[in-house]
């Protein structure tokens, strides 16, 4: 038994718009958006990004959901940071969905974890607890830039999102 996983995003309804290629950040609300055609002007917020984890296939359970991004060594520029809903202290859950918004999300208010966090940050259902055991979703992950006025124009480095999840 193995399940199968994939990235899913929500772009202007809860209703998922399918596996994206890409999760870039920008200045519109899109899923497998260009950042050169949409950047992220200094001094402001990306639209945040609305993504859940899909598995599918044969498992008896999937828990313990670990998000965090890796740099793959380039790591961030001056004057850009990285917010995301994921936590492991008073979770709230994540599993309500809300129009993405290029202002402060109220969602992704925590720091991303740029390392395995080593437990839970994730939920299933509104719960870090929370496990599956057929097919369906985790909360939503929200994900947002920040780029300060004092950030230098051009592209930011390119980063890979993990989450890790145990499979019984």
């Amino acid at each position: 038994m193995v399940a199968t996983f994939s990235f899913v995003e929500a772009n202007s309804t809860a209703a998922n718009t399918g596996v994206p290629t890409n999760l870039n950040l920008g200045s519109v609300n899109s899923s497998d958006l260009a950042t050169s055609t949409y950047p992220i002007t200094a001094g402001t917020y990306s639209y945040s990004k609305w993504v859940q984890g899909l598995w599918t296939g044969d498992f008896t359970r999937i828990e313990n959901l670990q998000f965090w991004m890796s740099s793959s060594g380039e790591g961030y520029k001056s004057g850009e940071k990285l917010n995301v809903s994921a936590t492991t202290e008073s979770y709230a859950g994540t599993d309500t969905y809300v129009t993405p918004t290029n202002t402060v999300d109220a969602k992704a208010v925590n720091t991303m974890p740029i390392a395995d966090p080593g437990a839970a940050n994730i939920g299933v259902g509104g719960s870090l607890a929370g496990s599956l055991t057929d097919t369906g979703y985790s909360d939503f992950i929200v994900i947002q830039a920040s780029i300060s006025s004092a950030a230098a124009a051009g592209e930011t480095n390119t980063k890979q999102f993990r989450l890790q999840y145990d499979e019984i």
